[in-house]
């Protein structure tokens, strides 16, 4: 099956948000949805998803707000480097 992980930190409480979709365009269905306190937790968890989907199952959507935050984008780019990015 193949995901598509969709992350984003809240400016206000600057906790991480990440949905697990699965990546049908035509039916997309969410997966799960967890938040996190910091990209610590947030590496462990996706540790997990590798595992249960296939890192070659999985994409990540690069928004421009994730590319900005650079400790996520750093964070996320050490725990996904071989994730292929969502084109």
């Amino acid at each position: 099956m193949n995901v598509l992980l969709v992350v984003d930190r809240d400016k206000r409480t600057e906790r991480i948000s990440v949905m697990a979709w699965t990546a049908e365009r035509e039916d997309p269905r969410l997966l799960e949805s967890r938040q996190f306190m910091g990209e610590a937790a947030l590496k462990v968890w996706l540790a997990g998803i590798a595992t249960r989907y296939g890192r070659s199952n999985i994409q990540l959507n690069w928004t421009e707000a994730l590319l900005a935050d650079e400790p996520l984008a750093l964070a996320l780019k050490d725990t996904t480097a071989v994730i292929t990015p969502r084109a």
